[in-house]
């Protein structure tokens, strides 16, 4: 089931400024590579990823402007290794390209356009989740994962704590890692319990993120406290990893409340529930069955 960690660590931006119909974004074309995407490289010996990121803006572009919040970090595989990317908005201040052998086109594009154009989803992931940044800071984007499958309690003499996945969860792990791989995140959060822990440290450990344990994600906690636990990661985009009861007990009051949850009431081992907080309260939810 152990996924490599990122061992290449690279930044980007999502460049934007204001056009006469709006806000545009900006995506260079890469003769290399023969795609289109938001401009990123990898970091220099000693860099930060906010000095990387901006670095990389001006020398494959000549665009340069001021660096603003973290969108979060998305993961993917370049041949055997791991890379994993932090991507910034950035308000341009300067907006006139210079081609250069990196990058010989670039265009500025409405958001709608930009996500179409780009070769990649997980592009097409942080260009939304800039745009949702951009117009409401305190948005927030909370992945709630059921953990996977694991051996019977039954059959488990040890402390429940301690049961870990089953084989049919290891892959769960794997297929929900790679799920998620392409949304920006910024932080990974976990029951304590080893069953939790399992199934989102290949994710944090793909995206080079810490995984933090919360007693108020933990089997027989109160879900008020998973509810006061979200609202705190205010401008966040979160994994939180958590326990039947626990995930029960927090759709069952959304859907009490009358929250857009879709045609979905489930939350079956492995499951994915993508909720979007704006000041604090979920606005909205869907559900991704497991994979």
């Amino acid at each position: 089931m152990a996924m490599p960690v990122a061992n290449a660590r690279a930044a980007g931006t999502l460049p934007m400024r204001s056009g006469k119909k709006g806000r545009q974004v900006l995506l260079i074309h890469r003769p290399k590579y023969r795609d289109w995407s938001l401009p990123k490289g990898h970091l220099d010996a000693g860099e930060t990823f906010r000095e990387a990121a901006l670095r990389e803006l001006v020398e494959e572009t000549g665009i340069s402007g001021e660096m603003g919040r973290l969108i979060g970090a998305v993961g993917y595989r370049v041949g055997r290794r791991r890379k994993v990317v932090r991507y910034y908005v950035l308000e341009s201040e300067r907006t006139r390209f210079v081609p250069n052998s990196e990058a010989d086109e670039a265009v500025w594009l409405s958001p709608p356009k930009a996500m179409k154009l780009t070769t990649y989803e997980r592009d097409r992931q942080v260009i939304a989740r800039g745009m949702e940044l951009v117009a409401e800071p305190r948005s927030t984007r909370i992945y709630l994962v059921r953990h996977a499958m694991a051996g019977r309690r039954s059959l488990w003499s040890g402390p429940d704590e301690a049961r870990p996945l089953s084989g049919v969860g290891q892959r769960q792990t794997v297929a929900i890692t790679n799920r998620l791989l392409e949304r920006p995140v910024t932080r990974v959060l976990t029951s304590d319990f080893l069953r939790c822990d399992q199934t989102v440290r290949p994710l944090a450990g793909a995206v080079a993120l810490r995984v933090r344990h919360h007693p108020a994600l933990a089997e027989g906690a109160d879900p008020g406290e998973t509810f006061e636990l979200m609202r705190t990661l205010r401008g966040h985009s979160a994994v939180l990893c958590s326990h039947g009861d626990i995930i029960s007990g927090v759709i069952e009051k959304l859907a009490a409340d009358g929250v857009d949850l879709g045609n979905t009431i489930e939350w079956k081992k492995g499951s994915v529930w993508e909720l979007d907080l704006v000041k604090g309260q979920v606005i909205a939810g869907r559900y991704r069955p497991p994979p």
